[in-house]
């Protein structure tokens, strides 16, 4: 997709524009959001997980993304998410313009709003926001998320029923209308994983969730390579919990959900996703599968 296309769905979804006195420029979906954003390139711009003001809690704190929870505050009866992506070097600095496509809170947003527009259930995005430092370069990329409160992630859900392989087995099961999603929707997600799925409280699937967008690509139509591969890379997060048969019989489950009946086109398959499950791919590597 070109880089015009892409710029023009962000402008359709997020409307609103909005600079302040820190450097920051924001694109929101209501000029309510306005005092969220403030407040989170207050709290981003110089950041020190030391002395975050009490509205906001850090959820993941590592050197390439920090993760934010902003709790609900008078203007809104929900809370939201910030992920922040730090450009600490000049590198990444320089190069952000050209990589902003593919990268960092720019192009997740965008792939979250294509992926919504695609049928798959994903986090509403609220914002998206710049900080500039010296010589007006992107210091911080910043995706402001809808807080998915009432939902569990598929790695948790396994590791508190890991004692229970019955259970286990049926929190996958689970998963597989979100990966034929995925498939159905063109959708490479090449870090697919165990955290990537929010399974929602009482069994009910309108409400699950799939994230982490930030490096997937698009294509015009399903490709079943590409669906061995994300059910593979995901079965991979799954060894700790899980049996080798129940594996294999949630694999036998996805290619009934995409209706592979021909016992030679199944085994072809089979092979495939068995490659993907015991390599190690880089990323270009990924991104290339289809």
């Amino acid at each position: 997709m070109f880089s015009s296309s892409r710029r023009t769905i962000l402008k359709k979804a997020l409307r609103f524009k909005y600079s302040d006195s820190l450097k920051s420029r924001w694109w929101l979906r209501d000029d309510n959001l306005i005092p969220m954003s403030q407040s989170i390139a207050s709290a981003v711009d110089k950041f020190n997980s030391s002395l975050l003001p009490d509205n906001i809690d850090i959820i993941k704190n590592e050197d390439r993304r920090f993760i934010l929870r902003i709790n609900s505050s008078q203007s809104f009866e929900k809370s939201f998410i910030a992920k922040v992506f730090p450009l600490c070097c000049l590198r990444h600095r320089l190069k952000y313009h050209r990589m902003k496509y593919k990268r960092f809170a720019f192009g997740e947003a965008i792939n979250l709003l294509i992926a919504a527009e695609r049928g798959l259930n994903v986090p509403m995005v609220y914002g998206y926001g710049r900080i500039y430092g010296s010589s007006l370069l992107i210091k911080k990329d910043i995706l402001l998320l809808e807080e998915l409160a009432n939902q569990t992630a598929v790695d948790k859900l396994l590791e508190l029923n890991s004692n229970d392989q019955e259970k286990c087995a049926k929190i996958l099961e689970r998963t597989i209308p979100i990966i034929i999603g995925l498939y159905k929707a063109g959708c490479n997600n090449i870090g697919f994983n165990t955290g990537a799925i929010m399974l929602a409280d009482g069994n009910s699937a309108k409400n699950d969730f799939v994230l982490d967008f930030e490096y997937v690509e698009f294509h015009d139509k399903p490709s079943l390579e590409i669906l061995m591969f994300e059910a593979a890379n995901f079965a991979k997060y799954c060894r700790g919990w899980l049996t080798e048969q129940t594996i294999n019989e949630w694999r036998a489950k996805l290619l009934d959900a995409v209706k592979i009946g021909d016992n030679v086109r199944r085994e072809s398959l089979i092979e495939r996703f068995n490659y993907y499950f015991n390599s190690r791919l880089s990323r270009k590597e990924r991104r290339e599968i289809y």
